[in-house]
């Protein structure tokens, strides 16, 4: 690919402006009017501030959070020279790290080809108002033209080539001398590391399981469509949940920290076959020796976010549930309306899958464990994110809990028996103002049977002593039990107990089958399946 300058000097500027006739500070070009006030007024003090006149060329589609993205021209006062810049929009939390700073040490401390082919240059200082930034990204010697943000891209095709080359670059060229490993660690430690003030008492995390959810941020169980998964909140504070978990081994190296469809910039070539070049901005949130893989589960959780809004949420639930079974998910055994986002995230895990193997196969266990923690602490930090919709934070902590739960069996760590109801696709009921809450702990109201007892085809015929025996023992006895040998009638004689007791019990008589398990730890979720 050949270098090509940015700059336009003999190219006429936007009809809008001449070249080296800046407007006057508070002047904005027209086009830019449809932004947010706050938007508007933090561009204004950009261009007053750096004595510069922009004027937007393209719309770069977003991903959800907000941002908006433009390719800029950019002229100076003064001068003859026109630059085509990226220019961001955005309102980050506050207190948000000096991203200046830490965006020169991401650079210095980078392979130079890489930083050179793939990490964007800032252009000007950031200029921040009323709690909205202007951040204005150059490339050297590349032009802007073609580049969009992974979230503007929907071909499944262009997905699955997008996740498999970042994937792979970040492990095996932006890590290629800074990758190394932490021995012997507790997996409940890395979650602080990735999540840090994210998991302090009272925080957003907290206050969205005990206000919307309704669930004690201290108990350990959650279920889940009658499954029980561990409560990721709890599991990141807390080492008791863990139980006698084995000591892991870590890679560390670089991480991103903000790995989302804003800001990952993409171009493919004029076939559209092969992806051409990719850059990577907005660096606030890099850190140095950081446990890897939250880049790529981050990335992930990003792109899989957008779907709660357009496909049914119960699919959705089902394909991040499935995570909890399956290291690569196969886009064949998915809904079709999610196939296409099954199959970019299977390419992705591909990569990671051959990196492990090609150059750490003794660790693939762990290093496969490291990357299911790294996506409950990606999930819970979109959990943890107040400007998200309720369905959408609840999204994040389901993708945190079916992650955490993978990781729990994959490494012998038991799951909790203490549960409290978070999510079954039948539970969802309309709050006041007309917002619907989803996964409530509650039965809606229903006319149906309060049982499910199976029809009797034959007459049920004596048993009195044993029907007036059990009766007497049920008001007074948490369990009564049935003993006999086998085919004397204790299943058929519990059935009609049942039947003749469904209107004395306001939540019904229910039936629960364990003959078929095989494993003591599957009674809870088969209760729970059951039950609701």
């Amino acid at each position: 690919m050949e270098p090509t300058s940015s700059a336009k000097e003999d190219q006429p500027a936007h009809p809008t402006s001449r070249v080296g006739e800046a407007a006057g500070p508070a002047v904005l070009a027209s086009e830019f009017e449809s932004l947010p006030g706050d938007y508007q007024n933090v561009l204004r003090l950009a261009q007053e501030r750096h004595s510069i006149r922009v004027v937007p060329l393209q719309p770069l589609k977003g991903g959800f959070t907000g941002a908006a993205l433009y390719l800029v021209s950019v002229s100076s006062r003064g001068s003859t020279k026109v630059e085509h810049l990226v220019l961001k929009l955005d309102r980050p939390w506050a207190g948000e790290p000096d991203e200046l700073h830490r965006h020169s040490r991401a650079l210095e401390q980078a392979p130079p080809d890489f930083a050179r082919e793939h990490m964007a240059e800032v252009a000007f200082d950031r200029v921040e108002l009323d709690g909205s930034i202007a951040i204005f990204y150059r490339i050297a010697g590349e032009t802007l033209h073609g580049y969009r943000p992974l979230g503007a891209f929907q071909q499944q095709r262009d997905l699955e080539t997008i996740f498999s080359v970042v994937n792979r670059e970040l492990l095996t060229r932006w890590n290629a001398l800074a990758a190394a490993f932490d021995q012997a660690v507790h997996p409940q430690s890395l979650l602080p590391r990735w999540l840090t003030y994210r998991l302090k008492p009272e925080g957003d995390i907290e206050k969205f399981l005990e206000e919307v959810c309704r669930i004690d941020a201290h108990r350990p169980g959650l279920l889940i469509q009658g499954r029980v998964y561990p409560n990721p909140l709890l599991f990141a504070r807390e080492v008791r949940p863990w139980g006698g978990a084995r000591l892991i081994d870590v890679v560390v190296g670089f991480q991103h920290g903000d790995m989302n469809l804003n800001n990952t910039l993409v171009k493919f070539g004029e076939d559209g076959a092969e992806l051409e070049g990719y850059y990577l901005i907005d660096f606030a949130f890099f850190e140095e020796r950081m446990p890897l893989l939250y880049d790529q589960a981050y990335l992930e959780m990003s792109f899989l976010l957008p779907y709660v809004s357009t496909v049914d949420f119960a699919k959705w639930v089902d394909l991040v549930t499935s995570f909890a079974e399956r290291d690569i998910p196969d886009p064949q055994r998915v809904p079709i309306e999610l196939a296409g986002a099954a199959a970019a995230i299977s390419a992705g895990r591909r990569e990671l899958d051959l990196w492990v193997r090609k150059n750490h196969i003794s660790l693939t266990d762990d290093l496969w464990g490291q990357f299911w923690l790294a996506a409950t602490a990606a999930g819970l930090n979109y959990c943890g994110k107040g400007a998200l919709s309720e369905e959408q934070r609840l999204a994040g902590l389901i993708f945190a809990a079916a992650h955490l739960k993978r990781y729990c069996e994959g490494f012998n760590v038991p799951l909790p028996v203490d549960v409290a109801h978070l999510y079954e696709a039948s539970y969802v009921r309309e709050e006041p103002k007309g917002t619907t809450v989803v996964g409530r702990s509650h039965k809606p109201a229903t006319s149906e049977p309060k049982h499910n007892l199976p029809v009797q085809l034959t007459s049920f015929i004596g048993r009195e002593d044993e029907i007036a025996e059990i009766n007497s023992l049920l008001p007074q006895a948490p369990l009564v039990t049935l003993t006999g040998s086998g085919g004397s009638g204790k299943s058929r004689l519990a059935q009609e107990i049942g039947s003749a007791n469904v209107s004395v019990y306001p939540d019904g008589v229910w039936l629960v089958g364990l003959a078929p398990l095989s494993d003591p730890k599957l009674i809870v979720e088969e209760v729970s399946s059951v039950l609701g």
